[in-house]
């Protein structure tokens, strides 16, 4: 993709007659992109991390229903704090 988006800007640039300056990433929002994204770190030249959708994909619960019961979660210990307020680095 960073050839394609290259050849792209590259006919945008000679059509204005200008080039800037620019980065080619991708945006992890599912776990299903973020586990290769380990081994496609090196091509991209940023990463932005979707933690919201993400942690919801993971969980299976939106941040909006978790806002109602994740309280008594952390007060139980079933989870150390709100996983939508922190990141949970190990489980998502």
């Amino acid at each position: 993709m960073m050839a394609v988006v290259d050849a792209a800007a590259r006919v945008v640039f000679d059509e204005c007659g200008r080039t800037i300056a620019f980065l080619v990433g991708t945006m992890i929002e599912l776990p299903r992109t973020a586990l290769p994204a380990r081994r496609e770190r090196g091509t991209g030249e940023l990463f932005s991390i979707g933690i919201n959708d993400l942690t919801k994909t993971t969980l299976g619960v939106s941040r909006d229903e978790a806002s109602r019961f994740f309280g008594v979660y952390v007060e139980k210990d079933i989870y150390a704090r709100d996983p939508f307020a922190s990141l949970d680095v190990e489980g998502v």
